[in-house]
């Protein structure tokens, strides 16, 4: 998808085909249909290299006023848990409370997937993924929609897509892969399925971070 050079093909996304080249990432603009209303353009992909932490770095001075709306953000964050935690008679916010390393940690925790319950997600899969799931492996496999084994393939992926709910869940490599395969299936790219995919970019970073300490 990505010429050896700086410029990176677009290509049609197809759901469960498409992949980004080895050492990047796939960046997907999609577009819903309904019945209603059909998509604008098709969807399409293109695989670019990851932004590296040299360039963050090199425009870290430019990227202060988004960085520092971006921390605001995340205290109008803390001060909305805060205030539903204590039932709506919230009556005051310390400093600690909204510093800058306790946005840092909200952040963390939203970039985990924070605030999704199992239940929240197995339902979610089953109204956004499980039918485009389905389809994608019943053409894979040559069986019927119906199959068992496709039932419990399906329900095998819901659980763990589910069990992202749990900020101490660990999966291998290869089924961080499939997980990914899964969630680009996903009829619409909304928050939820952005979350998870940062959640399973947390993961992976963590195992491999392990994998050099050993």
């Amino acid at each position: 998808m990505s010429n050896v050079s700086n410029r990176h093909n677009v290509n049609p996304f197809v759901a469960g085909k498409s992949d980004a080249l080895t050492g990047q990432r796939l960046a997907k603009v999609g577009y819903k249909t309904t019945k209603k209303n059909p998509a604008k353009f098709k969807n399409v992909c293109v695989s670019v290299p990851f932004v590296s932490d040299d360039d963050v770095s090199a425009n870290s001075v430019r990227m202060i006023p988004y960085i520092r709306t971006m921390i605001e953000n995340a205290q109008d964050g803390i001060i909305k848990s805060l205030y539903e935690s204590a039932q709506g008679s919230l009556s005051s916010v310390s400093d600690d409370e909204i510093s800058v390393s306790s946005c840092i940690a909200f952040m963390e925790a939203e970039e985990s997937g924070g605030r999704l319950t199992k239940e929240f997600l197995e339902t979610w899969f089953v109204e956004n993924v499980s039918d485009n799931l389905s389809v994608a492996l019943a053409e894979r496999t040559s069986l019927e929609l119906e199959d068992g084994k496709i039932l419990a393939a399906v329900n095998g992926f819901k659980g763990l897509i589910s069990g992202l709910s749990g900020g101490k869940t660990y999966y291998a490599p290869e089924q961080i892969v499939q997980i990914r395969k899964a969630l680009e299936l996903c009829s619409e790219d909304d928050e939820i399925s952005k979350k998870l995919v940062n959640r399973l970019n947390v993961m992976e970073k963590k195992t491999e971070e392990l994998v050099l300490n050993l």
